[in-house]
């Protein structure tokens, strides 16, 4: 068996996923009572920002570190109430972390405050940067991801068996980002923060102990460093190399699973071809099954989301300009505003369908052609270059013809309806946010495809009307964060307070405890 399946196999059937942990010493504990309010907030804090659930964690603690630096600058205490945050938040359990690792956190919070005190960047988003690194450094520091991370070397030396690309195309180093990066994507949908971190590392293995003249290089070349990264981000969104490497994922889903179900028996499932197709039958039937409730999560999250910014934002912009300009409230135009986009959500819920019986077989047979081979059998990659007929240019530019007609009959049926400028501006925000968090949770229920099945004619025109909204959506999306002023609202008028209140109450109550331990 493939060395880095072996080591990730025995990783998981030592310790599943767990967070770091200690059998003795002294842990960390918050009150539970005064720590639910944290958790509740929680919740109500991921809603507000529709990201995907394995980047909880980390987003939590760029959030956390953003609002404190912010607020108070690195301190002392930073990784204590970092930690205890966390735990209120129940991202980990009470008195599960030991004490020792409030030390750990706090060292990689002197390196990135020494980076980020020292970077002169051109970049104005290179303290963001930094904060994300920190993060990403700081999870993996609580949760490792050992197992991920062989695996994902097993995926990467797989398939690069397969892409066979003259250094005339690609450069062996820029291959080499650009498998990182698709790979990254694709099997754990690492967002971009977590991307840069690891090609961070990719760049300097000595990071995570980096001496004072590494750290100096660093700063030095901070720009230079992120350019390189951008570049390669840049280019991976329109990379055959994503491309192929997310075609060919399916099998891989399907490995990934099954040594999580049996890792104790996974050696022999894999030396068996009977064995692989009988438990991947069971792994892909599971996983099919769960597909629709990761959907409805997914559907859900996304509608309170659209529905808590929407609202917000109505209240805030629309109905002050409404009342101060206009002299009356459109009410039809804010309730289409509020509707329709979660209606557009609930729509795709319903013509989301899982792969069939065609495809499992499919998908078994390159499963066990990979495990029983130790090599990819599909098509290699072989050239990235693109052959664009006359026939392709001419549908390239009626497409873009008939998705701008779309656009201004949209805008057109707007106006008719007596929408005004700034109701149309939230509408098409709205309507193309969610459009675009629509197919990427479609997308979802098709990971384990392994052949494209053609849409109906319904589903096509449905697609074909809404993908202009799609490609506006992405743009958004892809900075929505950095300008969604609800959450900034959130992050610093609300919870900054909030978690401050919360910290005098525990304090309170310590101290009561400790007055009355003294009188008994």
């Amino acid at each position: 068996m493939n060395p880095n399946l072996q080591k990730s196999v025995a990783i998981i059937r030592q310790k599943k996923n767990a967070p770091i942990t200690t059998t003795s010493g002294a842990k960390i504990t918050v009150n539970e009572s005064i720590g639910r309010a944290a958790f509740y907030y929680e919740k109500f804090r991921n809603a507000l920002d529709y990201q995907d659930e394995h980047s909880f964690l980390k987003n939590a603690i760029k959030r956390i570190l953003k609002r404190r630096i912010v607020l108070y600058g690195f301190q002392d205490n930073t990784a204590r109430v970092l930690l205890h945050e966390l735990v209120w938040a129940r991202y980990f359990e009470n008195e599960s972390l030991p004490e020792s690792v409030i030390e750990e956190v706090a060292s990689i919070l002197r390196k990135f405050s020494f980076l980020k005190s020292n970077v002169q960047s051109k970049n104005s988003d290179a303290s963001d940067i930094i904060i994300g690194l920190c993060a990403c450094e700081i999870e993996e520091t609580l949760f490792p991801h050992d197992d991920q991370e062989y695996f994902l070397a097993f995926v990467k030396q797989t398939m690069a068996q397969n892409i066979k690309l003259d250094e005339s195309e690609i450069s062996k180093i820029d291959l080499s980002f650009q498998i990182e990066i698709s790979s990254r994507k694709m099997f754990f949908k690492s967002d971009i923060d977590e991307i840069r971190f690891r090609l961070f590392r990719f760049y300097y293995p000595r990071f995570p102990v980096i001496s004072k003249t590494d750290a100096a290089e660093i700063c030095e070349h901070f720009d230079d460093i992120l350019m390189t990264f951008e570049a390669q981000l840049q280019e991976n969104k329109r990379s055959k190399v994503f491309k192929y490497i997310k075609k060919n994922a399916p099998p891989f889903i399907v490995i990934w699973d099954l040594i999580n179900r049996s890792p104790k028996e996974f050696e022999s499932i894999a030396a068996n071809k009977s064995m692989i197709l009988q438990r991947g039958s069971a792994v892909i039937e599971d996983r099919n099954k769960n597909i629709f409730s990761r959907v409805i999560r997914a559907l859900f999250r996304g509608i309170i989301f659209i529905l808590l910014t929407k609202v917000f934002l109505a209240i805030a912009i629309e109905l002050p300009y409404e009342t101060k300009y206009l002299h009356q409230i459109n009410y039809s135009a804010l309730a289409t505003n509020i509707i329709l986009p979660p209606l557009v959500m609930i729509i795709t819920g319903f013509f989301i369908k899982v792969p069939g019986k065609t495809n499992t077989y499919t998908l078994l047979e390159i499963t066990s052609d990979i495990l029983l081979q130790e090599r990819l059998t599909t098509a290699k990659l072989l050239t990235l270059n693109s052959k664009r007929t006359m026939g392709h240019r001419l549908f390239n530019f009626s497409y873009t013809v008939l998705s701008l007609a779309i656009l201004a009959a949209v805008v057109l049926l707007l106006i008719k309806l007596k929408f005004n400028i700034v109701s149309i501006g939230l509408f098409f925000v709205f309507i193309s946010i969610v459009s675009f968090l629509a197919f990427r949770i479609r997308s979802t229920a098709k990971e384990l495809e392994v052949k494209a099945k053609d849409d109906n004619v319904i589903i096509g025109i449905y697609n074909f009307v809404l993908l202009p909204f799609v490609i506006i959506g992405k743009v958004l999306s892809d900075k929505w964060s950095d300008y969604n002023f609800t959450l900034w609202f959130w992050d610093f008028i609300i919870e900054a307070p909030f978690k401050a209140i919360i910290a005098v109450f525990e304090s309170w109550l310590s101290f009561v405890r400790e007055k009355k331990e003294d009188f008994e």
